[in-house]
């Protein structure tokens, strides 16, 4: 009866639970999962956001890089407290991560640039169907909001493309080439939205097919990104 009624005032208190720890929190993450979130923090690349040991706008990592995009940020490494974010979100559909973690985060690392569109990297219909979202989407919607900017849903999948988790950079890059769209044409600058950046193969192909379809600049921002 006494542990009941503790169990009861806990989930009055703290009616939800960490996803990054599991335990109960008055928010998505308890203060020692905020804390140990992996940010990516500064100085990195100008281009691709890789931390760098001291500010550059292209780093080693990317300098023979051809990307779409002109520059590319996200505010946590995909690892630990930051990779549980990601698949409470993506795999659980825990969708209260967008307003009170994630958008907050995104906006830090955005920079005070104006933007005339906010562009979601697309899910191809059959993953769209069986997840029952677009994670990228939602991230996307909560950041167009904040910057007082228009949601765009222009970019398209036209092919059905391989799990890019277990390709190389190149693998990737040949596996997301002509798999995307524009709908409409674009102008002016324009930020797209994945939640997790990793070679840039997918952002990259994204930003070169809204280049092609009139955009001035594609600026790529994520959530997480591997380091």
């Amino acid at each position: 009866m006494y542990e009941a009624y503790l169990a009861a005032l806990a989930d009055m208190f703290y009616p939800e639970r960490c996803v990054g720890c599991g335990r109960r929190s008055s928010d998505v993450l308890c203060r020692d999962c905020f804390e140990a979130l992996p940010r990516v923090g500064s100085p990195a690349c100008g281009r691709c956001g890789l931390p760098t040991a001291f500010a550059t706008f292209v780093c080693e990592a990317c300098k023979n890089v051809d990307f779409g995009f002109e520059s590319a940020r996200a505010p946590l490494r995909y690892e630990g407290v930051g990779k549980e974010v990601v698949h409470a979100l993506k795999y659980r559909g825990y969708m209260k991560v967008v307003p009170r973690l994630a958008t907050p985060l995104m906006l830090q690392v955005l920079g005070d640039g104006r933007f005339d569109a906010v562009v979601p990297v697309p899910l191809h219909r059959s993953r769209l169907r069986k997840r029952g979202f677009n994670q990228a989407e939602l991230l996307a919607r909560g950041v167009a909001e904040e910057i007082n900017a228009s949601l765009s849903d222009t970019l398209k999948v036209v092919r059905s493309t391989r799990d890019q988790v277990e390709l190389s950079a190149a693998q990737r890059r040949a596996n997301v080439a002509g798999a995307y769209r524009a709908s409409a044409p674009l102008q002016g600058r324009v930020l797209l939205i994945d939640d997790v950046f990793t070679t840039g193969a997918t952002m990259s192909a994204c930003a070169s097919t809204l280049i092609r379809a009139g955009a001035q600049e594609v600026h790529a921002l994520s959530l997480c990104r591997t380091c």
